[in-house]
């Protein structure tokens, strides 16, 4: 007999773990059954399993808060989830000058290291990468660059290591396809990870470290640098907030929600010269690029200070940079150039936002939306901005 029920629990462990979403079936007085969703302890549930380029729904990590706070649970505590909620840990205040927070560390004491010897994807990850790519492609959340007629695999930069005490970023390049590969698809058990079909990267690769993210230096994933930032004026107090849509890789909300003024992933050309050793001017050319694209802005038309750099616990610990850009110009007619930008596609126009969708009511004061009609991104870029902008508490650790 001890055999047999050893041999069940055996079984129904292994059955639990091949199916997170199972329901157990409880009797209840009365006739009817509750129904207890069994979850698997210590693990983020799988988002999407196999290959299946009909599903156009499912995403390919966890984007919810709660559920990551449980997975890097010594975050339970830090400012970042208890003051907003947003998926960030471990961030860094920064300056530049008096410029930024007074308590951040200075940019200009920082020295970038420029390591030659771009990011290979572990050979045990391989398949998954392909596999990752194909799929992507097939869900349209890769693009064909139109002048040379090939898939959008622009370079990046790979955050290797913040020595905080020694002033210096360690980077080395990185691409798209890695990012894809690694960050993008952390809880996508694609079937090729292993001899488990229902392994994942996040569970089984780069897991937890005592309820922590792993350190950059020793992460198995692309970790290209994000870029974002806030437009605001000064003397009228507005801010930029657009409207983005859903055509971003890990974004699923067909009525868009509200978004950084400008953000993305920063561009690197890889037949650049790059010396060994740089200055945080490096990081300004990603933000620039990107305001330029998204907004229609020059550089010369707004002051960039950097407010924070973060690490996300969506995409594995990727790695992002935070600025606030202050403008003279009216927020208003930044809005409508923003409609001939080069990647205007990405957000959706005003105009185009009717009394059924949520954010009409928000289209004015869009800094009164709740938490839920912002993407993550979004959120804890105006957290961080409007901390900085009218001096009160950051969302995480001052000092």
């Amino acid at each position: 007999m001890k055999a047999v029920i050893g041999s069940l629990k055996r079984f129904w462990k292994r059955y639990k773990e091949e199916n997170p979403t199972i329901q157990l079936s409880v009797p209840v007085i009365g006739g009817f059954a509750a129904n207890i969703p069994l979850a698997e302890k210590g693990k983020i549930k799988r988002t999407r399993t196999g290959i299946n380029t009909q599903d156009k729904i499912s995403l390919f990590v966890e984007s919810n808060t709660n559920n990551l706070i449980k997975f890097y649970s010594q975050y339970e505590l830090e400012k970042e989830y208890k003051f907003c909620r947003s998926p960030y840990a471990e961030t860094i205040p920064l300056r530049r000058g008096s410029k930024g927070f007074s308590y951040g560390k200075n940019v200009d004491d920082l020295e970038v290291c420029f390591i030659d010897a771009k990011y290979k994807v572990p050979d045990y990850l391989k398949k998954h990468s392909e596999k990752a790519v194909e799929l992507f492609k097939a869900l349209n959340k890769i693009k064909i660059d139109e002048t040379s007629g090939l898939w959008q695999n622009d370079y990046s930069i790979r955050i290797t290591h913040f020595d905080v005490e020694k002033n210096k970023i360690h980077i080395q390049p990185a691409t798209y396809f890695d990012q894809i590969a690694t960050n993008l698809t952390l809880d996508w058990a694609s079937g090729v990870l292993g001899k488990d079909p229902l392994l994942t990267i996040r569970n089984d690769y780069e897991k937890s470290h005592n309820g922590r993210i792993t350190p950059l230096r020793s992460s198995i994933l692309a970790n290209t640098l994000g870029v974002a930032a806030i437009v605001v004026n000064p003397n009228t107090k507005e801010v930029l907030i657009p409207i983005r849509g859903d055509e971003q890789a890990i974004m699923n909300n067909g009525q868009g929600k509200f978004h950084c003024s400008a953000s993305g992933v920063f561009a690197w050309n890889e037949k650049d010269t790059t010396t060994n050793t740089l200055s945080f001017d490096f990081f300004y050319q990603g933000i620039e690029k990107e305001i330029r694209n998204e907004i229609g802005l020059k550089p010369e038309q707004y002051n960039l200070i950097p407010l924070a750099f973060t690490r996300e616990l969506v995409r594995g610990g990727k790695p992002q940079l935070f600025f606030i850009a202050e403008t003279t110009l009216d927020i208003a007619s930044i809005q409508y150039e923003m409609k001939i930008a080069e990647e205007s596609w990405e957000f959706i126009t005003i105009e185009n936002i009717n009394e059924s969708n949520q954010l009409y009511k928000y289209i004015e004061s869009p800094l009164n939306a709740p938490q839920e009609m912002f993407t993550y991104e979004g959120w804890m870029a105006i957290k961080i901005a409007m901390a900085y902008f009218y001096k009160t508490e950051p969302p995480f650790s001052a000092c």
